[in-house]
């Protein structure tokens, strides 16, 4: 196949494979052109691109050492190996190339100084990245020259998503984050604010997760149950929110409820335009630093208060977020030390969450299993000092077995799984990594577990709800920040005096352990218990209503000030 037309041919049966999704087939297509031309940078990109998409890492890190030693480097396939070493954990990789390549812009010079891993080896790693983060950001800080990034074209995703996995206190890190982003982006400091004339209090709560996804599961049951003679609610989506049959309530929502949706642009100063003119007495963002297309807006001055929550339950650092919606059931008495925010205390969990609707129940047979610990939690959660819990109960029930979940490329779990070999842990042929579950298949699997395991620093939250369909206990380890203490408040609201709340990895392990291999009888007698509790006292909490709109009433008169 020396024939030029050939080649070509076979070049362009490649790109339609690629465009048509058929990876595996476009890499083969690929691979045999690289036979006839092997050093064109087009197809060693598009090869990698294909290999990525078709889950085989190995080759695309050989394909991308390949297009380095061939010294084929160029802008565009630069940006790519950037993607792909961050996807791929491969962070060393990613460092070198940045601080070596003289093709690496200002912007993305500036952009490698806030990233940071989602998955780490060693605790000690944390550590590294923590204070690379801050020096990074002081050097920013003190420099004295001129930095004006454009907010749409320059977007540099913040990092305190991921810092908030960590055990810390990131109250002044973030707060760092913050001042930084003020610094290179000029546009974040303008206040617009205008005011509200009208006889009701008039609330926009904003985020891009208003579809099949955790916040929308969170926060639906507010924003749809408010009292509409005293509220004004406008709902704002992000141009990226996924329709869904969840997107579609809050839709429905327009004429049942007589609730508003407006759709955001790509915009910056557009969408500034449109939220300012809705003129709000308050702006509701529930997920703070999970969206990059918004995270931006909670800079500006858009409405007369901000609050957040804990659809990320992190504090922002940024003082132009006024208040910080928790419970009394969650902080610790001194909490208001954690936030940047004045933190608000309802009397229960902050959210209206609906019992999940199930096609079929479980039979009995399948509630009573045993010694299966089930995690099934996105593997950014699992901090290396959760290795120790794993090892234990592993050694302690010699025939239990641990399950996961896969990350969507099955990244995360290989990594996992090489972090666990490493440390010398034995038996890893019980830990068993599950394909990526509907909401139903995640709650059955959840009913047929023994025990869940809740992560360690950053714990469940909307799945610990979801698991109490059929109550299965999850035995938590608290700190004394809120992001790990979901589970510990959701099990008091439901009244559960003997809830397997410990204070100790050994304590951890000896209840898991304990849960996993209870009688069947009383195994299931514990699930159905937590279940009817769950249900007299978490779902569907009318009482929480009543209580939020207190604190709205109480924000606008302020009083909390």
């Amino acid at each position: 196949m020396d024939d030029k037309s050939d080649i070509k041919k076979l070049f362009e049966l490649g790109v339609k494979n690629f465009k048509d999704k058929n990876f595996l087939n476009a890499s083969q297509n690929f691979e045999k052109v690289l036979e006839h031309i092997p050093e064109d940078e087009t197809i060693l990109e598009n090869l990698a691109l294909s290999y990525f998409y078709s889950n085989n890492f190995k080759k695309v890190h050989e394909n991308i050492k390949k297009i380095i030693s061939l010294k084929k480097l160029n802008k565009k396939n630069l940006n790519l190996i950037i993607q792909f070493y961050r996807d791929l954990n491969k962070y060393e990789d990613y460092e070198k190339i940045i601080d070596t390549s003289n093709l690496i812009n200002s912007f993305r010079k500036l952009e490698s100084y806030f990233f940071i891993p989602n998955f780490y080896h060693s605790s000690d790693k944390i550590e590294k990245y923590r204070k690379k983060l801050e020096k990074k950001l002081d050097l920013v800080l003190e420099n004295s020259e001129k930095i004006e990034l454009d907010v749409d074209s320059e977007k540099i995703d913040n990092p305190i998503f991921r810092l908030s996995y960590h055990n810390h206190n990131n109250l002044n890190i973030n707060k760092k984050i913050v001042k930084t982003y003020r610094k290179i982006y000029p546009k974040l400091n303008q206040k617009v604010f205008s005011g509200n004339k009208s006889s009701k209090i008039k609330i926009g709560f904003i985020s891009e997760y208003f579809t099949n996804h955790t916040i929308m599961k969170l926060f639906l049951g507010i924003m749809i149950n408010l009292d509409f003679n005293k509220f004004e609610i406008i709902v704002f989506h992000s141009y990226k929110t996924l329709k869904s049959d969840l997107h579609s309530k809050i839709l429905e929502a327009e004429i049942s409820k007589n609730l508003k949706n407006i759709y955001l642009s790509s915009k910056f100063n557009e969408n500034i335009d449109i939220i300012k003119n809705c003129n709000l007495d308050i702006i509701f963002y529930p997920d703070i630093h999970m969206s990059s297309d918004l995270y931006f807006l909670t800079y500006v001055k858009l409405a007369k208060y901000h609050l957040t929550s804990w659809g990320h339950p992190e504090t922002t650092g940024n003082n132009n977020i006024n208040f910080f919606l928790s419970s009394k059931l969650l902080e610790i008495d001194n909490a208001q030390t954690h936030y940047s925010e004045k933190l608000i205390l309802s009397n229960y969990l902050p959210m209206y969450f609906y019992r999940p609707e199930i096609s079929a129940d479980l039979e009995d047979a399948n509630l009573k299993s045993r010694k299966i610990y089930s995690c099934l939690q996105t593997l950014i959660k699992i901090h290396p000092d959760f290795d120790e819990i794993i090892k234990k109960i592993l050694i302690k029930d010699k025939t239990g077995e641990i399950l996961f979940i896969k990350d969507s490329k099955d990244i995360l779990a290989k990594s996992l799984l090489d972090r666990l070999s490493k440390k010398g842990i034995k038996d890893l042929d019980r830990i068993k990594f599950l394909d990526r579950l509907t909401t139903e298949e995640f709650i059955q699997q959840c009913g047929k577990a023994s025990v869940l395991l809740d992560p360690l620093y950053f714990g469940s939250g909307n799945s610990f709800h979801e698991s109490m369909y059929y109550g299965t206990p999850t035995v938590s380890l608290p700190t004394n920040f809120l992001k790990s203490r979901i589970v510990m408040g959701a099990y008091k609201q439901m009244k559960i005096d003997d809830a397997p709340i410990v204070n100790n990895i050994d304590d951890y392990v000896e209840k898991s352990v304990e849960l996993a291999n209870l009688e069947e009888n009383k195994a299931i007698d514990f699930k159905k218990y937590l279940s009817s509790q769950a249900q007299k006292n978490l779902f569907e909490n009318k009482k929480f209503i009543k209580d939020l709109e207190n604190i709205f009433s109480k924000i606008t008169e302020n009083t909390y000030f």
